[in-house]
């Protein structure tokens, strides 16, 4: 009887550890899921900013050539028909 009793309270201390080891994997599954989104959501805040920081860059680009056409006209109209001509020469060699 007393092998009973022991693997009783073994198989008891089993089932007892068993239950501990589901809820800490529990846990466990909840955290990483936790650190995954906060993960997500910092790499989607960089990427917004990265994306915000090109777009200014890109209008500020687009800004600063319109002023110099305003203020050199003959100049871009000049440019203009340069890349035109070299492209055109490009297209005719092909």
């Amino acid at each position: 009887m007393s092998e009973t009793t022991g693997t009783g309270t073994g198989a008891a201390a089993i089932e007892n550890d068993l239950a501990t080891l589901r809820e800490d994997v529990s846990r466990l599954a909840d955290t990483i899921s936790t650190l995954v989104a906060d993960g997500a959501a910092t790499a989607k805040g960089a990427a917004a900013d990265a994306a915000n920081t090109a777009r200014d860059k890109a209008v500020s680009a687009v800004d600063d050539v319109s002023a110099s056409i305003e203020q050199n006209p003959l100049t871009a109209v000049l440019i203009a028909l340069g890349v035109g001509y070299v492209v055109g020469a490009l297209g005719r060699r092909r």
